[in-house]
C-alpha cells in the first residue's frame, strides 16, 4: 500500500504531540513555526512526482480563498512548466496546470513538508516563507526533525508505478539533506550525480525552484549554459538518460484545451478589432477579451490589452512597486487573480502608446462572465 496521499486535504499530526486542526494549529519550535495545512494533488499512484519544499507565503494566503488546485506552484507555474518540460516529463504543448487536477493519473503535487514552514527573522521577529529557508532548514538540528517525519509518512511506500521524482530546489545543502534522509527510507539509494540519485526504480531528480525570486538561476538552468545552474541542468537530464528514460511526446490537447483554443473572441470586441491590424489579432485565445478603452487625455479612446512581456509573462499587482508583481504564463490565471482584486500591466493594442501601466479591475472588461 502506498503512503503517497490522495488528492485533498490530508490528515496528519505527526509532528503535533497534542494533535492539530487543519488550518488553524501551529507550533514554534527554537524559531522555526510549523502551520498544520498539508495538501496533495493528482495522482497518489503516478509516473511522475513534483515537489517542492513547503506552501510560500502565496500559496498559504490562498488557503481559504482560493479552490484547491489553484494553489500549487500560484504565481510561477509557467516556471515550474519549463522546467518539467525540460526535463521531458511534459510534452511541448501541455502545461503542467492542465495535470493539478483531481483525475490526473500519471503526476503527483505537493512539498516535501506537506506543511507550512516559516523561519523568524532575528532582526523583525516576523515569519519568513521565502529567501534562504530551504538551506536554513537543511542545517536545522535542534528540535523535531519536520522535513523527516514528513518524508516517513509519505514517501517510505512508494507506489509501483513512479518513476521520477522531481524536487524543485537543487542548494547544494538542500540536495545533501534530502539524500541522506532518503537513504533511511530507501537504502538502495545511489548517488548518480551531483543532483541525483536511485534506487534502481525510482529516480530522484533535484532542479532549479521556480520561484520568480530566483529567475536569472531559473533562465540560467533552462538554458543549460556554462554556469553552475547550466551544468546542474545537464547533470540533471544526464541522470534520466542513464536510466534510459524516454521524453514525453507532444500530446493532443485534452477537451478543455480544445474548448479553450476554439472560443470565439467577445462579439462586443471584435467590432473594435474590426479596424485594426489584423496581425495584431493573432495573440493566444482569450488574451484580447480582456480589455479597457482609455477615457482620457491624448490618446482617449485606445484600447488596452493585457501586456505579455519579453518573458511570455503578463503581469499583475497589488501595488505600483515592481517589488510586488507577480509574474503569470496564463490568461486564466490572470483572471483568477482580477478576481481577487488585483490589478494587470496593459498597454496598447495599437496607436502611439506602447507602455504597460497597472489596470484595475474594475476598469477592464471581458473578467467578470468567466469567459476565460
Amino acid at each position: 500500500m502506498t503512503s503517497l496521499p490522495s488528492h485533498g486535504r490530508i490528515s496528519c499530526t505527526r509532528c503535533f504531540s497534542s494533535g492539530a486542526t487543519w488550518g488553524a494549529t501551529y507550533i514554534e519550535q527554537n524559531g522555526w513555526i510549523l502551520e498544520n495545512n498539508p495538501l496533495s494533488w493528482g495522482s497518489d499512484n503516478p509516473r511522475y512526482l513534483v515537489l517542492g519544499f513547503s506552501k510560500g507565503t502565496r500559496q498559504c494566503d490562498l488557503l481559504q480563498s482560493a479552490q484547491h488546485d489553484q494553489i500549487p506552484f500560484a504565481g510561477f507555474r509557467h516556471n515550474v512548466t519549463a522546467i518539467v518540460r525540460k526535463l521531458g516529463l511534459l510534452g511541448p504543448n501541455e502545461q503542467i496546470e492542465d495535470r493539478i487536477q483531481d483525475k490526473e493519473q500519471d503526476f503527483g503535487f505537493g512539498s516535501l513538508i506537506r506543511c507550512s514552514v516559516a523561519h523568524l527573522d532575528p532582526v523583525t521577529n516576523k515569519p519568513l516563507k521565502s529567501g534562504d529557508i530551504i538551506g536554513r532548514l537543511s542545517k536545522r538540528t535542534a528540535g523535531n526533525d519536520w522535513v523527516y517525519n514528513c518524508m516517513h509518512n509519505f514517501l517510505s511506500r512508494l507506489p509501483p508505478r513512479l518513476e521520477v521524482v522531481v524536487l524543485l530546489s537543487n542548494d547544494d545543502s538542500y540536495i545533501e539533506a534530502c539524500f541522506s534522509r532518503l537513504r533511511n527510507l530507501h537504502p538502495g539509494l545511489r548517488r548518480i550525480n551531483s543532483v541525483a540519485y536511485s534506487d534502481g526504480q525510482v529516480t530522484w531528480i533535484h532542479t532549479v525552484h521556480g520561484s520568480p525570486l530566483a529567475q536569472s538561476h531559473i533562465n540560467a538552468w533552462l538554458a543549460g549554459n556554462r554556469t553552475i545552474q547550466g551544468e546542474k541542468q545537464r547533470s540533471a537530464i544526464a541522470a534520466l538518460s542513464q536510466i534510459g528514460f524516454e521524453p514525453a511526446r507532444a500530446s493532443k490537447p485534452t477537451p478543455v484545451q480544445s474548448k479553450q483554443r476554439e472560443r470565439q473572441l467577445d462579439p462586443k470586441f471584435v467590432g473594435i478589432l474590426t479596424s485594426l491590424d489584423s496581425e495584431n489579432v493573432s495573440a493566444p485565445t482569450g488574451e484580447h477579451e480582456l480589455h479597457a478603452t482609455v477615457q482620457r487625455g491624448r490618446v482617449k479612446g485606445s484600447v488596452l490589452v493585457p501586456h505579455r512581456h519579453a518573458d511570455g509573462c503578463f503581469v499583475v499587482s497589488m501595488t505600483r512597486f515592481e517589488s510586488d508583481y507577480i509574474r503569470l504564463r496564463s490568461i486564466q490565471e490572470v483572471v483568477e487573480h482580477l478576481r481577487r482584486g488585483y490589478s494587470l500591466r496593459m498597454s496598447a493594442l495599437h496607436g502611439p502608446t506602447k507602455s504597460p501601466s497597472l489596470i484595475s479591475p474594475s476598469s477592464i472588461v471581458g473578467w467578470r462572465k468567466g469567459v476565460v
